[in-house]
Order: structure tokens, then C-alpha cells, then sequence
């Protein structure tokens, strides 16, 4: 998984929030008199750890990240969220071996958590295993209860472009929107595969649904630019590649488009 689907995961679990790690309790003694006792809550003190390394995990602090995760396993060892945030931290890391451990560890302590087996099926994609990548995102999408359905549908659908099965891919897309027709990840392969079919109309409908719900990131830009340039649209060109300039000056797509300036005036 990329940088940026490895946060968007971490925010779709919800592990940001801190929480307490101490309570209290009256225990009354045999005189009937009543004491206060704290009661260090070692499943709560690993989570605070958790959320801790989430977060520097999404500042690509991996040191700081893995301090944290260690001292999350002194405290609660078998906590399923734990291994799940060690797996993007090793994957991160490029330590894959590793990552995989991680990943199933978590899945032998939540094997029913869809978010994890959706997780796990990216990262197996990824590296090269997909037919095992396709059983765990089925695994998610047929759980009943899982709300991120929409996504695993995109993610189970870049995984099979990546094995050139274009045709099934755009089946999943196309359920992602049936479920969230604003759902920007799926507008933005749709308009990639509508480019690719030279149907730049379409491409570019694609492309303004997604500017309507969420904002230009440099392949939206990109492709947006060269859509326009096939159908002769000179005025939204330059828009789009000032937006690509001023606002992403180092994103590979930026350059790829400085190195060409000529082909698109």
C-alpha cells in the first residue's frame, strides 16, 4: 500500500482519539470503611500506545511510531490493534516478511474485522499474491455489518487492474458508486478508465463529479489536463496546469507535465 492509503486506513478505523488509562474503585473493608483504589488498565494503556503510533505513523515518524508499539506490547500483548498498526509499521519499514506476520497475527486474534482483511488484501496485492489479495476483499465485502464496503469494492477493483483484468475491475468500481456515488477514490478510476478508452467526455464528467466532493490531488489534475487537451480545450488546459504547477510544484506529475510544457500549448 502507498503512504497515503496506509493513513487513509488509520482514519477509517477511528484510532485517534486518546482514552484513560487509570479507574477507580470503593472497596469497602471489614469495618465497613470505604477506600479508593486505582486500577492501572493494561488493555487501555496498549491502546493509548496504539493511537499514539498511529498518529506518528501518519507523520511518517517510524522510530517515534515503534517506540510506541513496544510499549503497547509490555502492556497487552494480544491486542488485535496492535499487530494490525505493526503491520503497516513493518510494511512502511519495507520489512515485509514482517508485515505479514503482523497482518495475520491480527487476523488470528479479529478474524472477522473486515477493515483488517480488507488491509491485509491490499498489502498481498501488492506483493504479487492475488488470488489470496481477492479472497480476503470478498471475505470483507460479504461482511454484513462492514460500513467501508464501498472502498474494499475500489481497492478489490485496482488489484485486478493491476492484473490487467480490466473488464472486472470496472464491475467493482461501478458497485462502489452504486453504494456511494460520491465516493472520490471510484470517480477517479472510472475517469482513468473512460481516458483509456479514449471516451474524454466521459473522463472529464468523471473528473468534475470528483471536484464536486472532494479536491484536486496531482493525478486528478493530470488527467483533467490531458482529457481537455484531446478535446481541444485550450482555456481549461492551462487552468488545470497552473492548478498542477501552483499548488503540487514537486509531484511527479507536475514535472512530468514541465518536461512536455510545449505538447500542451
Amino acid at each position: 500500500m502507498t503512504r497515503k492509503t496506509v493513513l487513509m486506513v488509520l482514519i477509517v478505523l477511528g484510532l485517534v482519539a486518546g482514552c484513560t488509562t487509570h479507574s477507580t474503585q470503593n472497596i469497602s473493608n471489614y469495618e465497613g470503611q470505604s477506600t479508593v483504589v486505582n486500577r492501572f488498565d493494561e488493555s487501555r494503556a496498549a491502546e493509548s500506545r496504539v493511537q499514539a503510533a498511529q498518529r506518528y505513523l501518519q507523520q511518517n515518524s517510524l522510530q517515534r511510531a515503534k517506540y510506541h508499539l513496544d510499549k503497547a506490547a509490555e502492556h497487552d500483548d494480544d491486542l488485535p490493534s496492535l499487530h494490525f498498526t505493526l503491520g503497516y509499521y513493518y510494511q512502511m519499514a519495507r520489512d515485509y516478511e514482517q508485515a505479514d506476520d503482523s497482518f495475520k497475527r491480527a487476523l488470528r486474534l479479529d478474524s472477522k474485522n473486515p477493515e483488517f482483511k480488507n488491509a491485509y488484501a491490499q498489502f498481498l496485492c501488492q506483493r504479487g499474491k492475488y488470488d489470496d489479495a481477492m479472497e480476503y476483499f470478498k471475505e470483507a465485502i460479504d461482511t454484513p455489518t462492514y460500513t467501508n464496503i464501498s472502498q474494499a469494492y475500489v481497492n478489490a477493483g485496482r488489484c485486478l487492474r493491476t492484473q490487467d483484468k480490466n473488464k472486472e475491475a470496472i464491475d467493482y468500481f461501478r458497485r462502489a458508486l452504486n453504494i456511494n456515488s460520491e465516493l472520490p477514490t471510484a470517480l477517479i478510476e472510472m475517469a482513468q478508465y473512460e481516458y483509456d478508452q479514449e471516451r474524454f467526455e466521459r473522463a472529464v464528467r468523471y473528473i468534475k463529479r470528483y471536484r464536486d466532493v472532494a479536491r484536486h490531488i496531482p493525478r486528478t489534475l493530470w488527467l483533467a489536463l490531458r482529457a481537455e487537451h484531446k478535446l481541444g480545450n485550450r482555456d481549461a488546459v492551462a487552468s488545470y496546469a497552473l492548478q498542477l504547477e501552483n499548488l503540487y510544484p514537486d509531484s511527479r506529475e507536475t514535472l512530468e507535465y514541465l518536461d512536455s510544457r510545449e505538447q500542451w500549448q
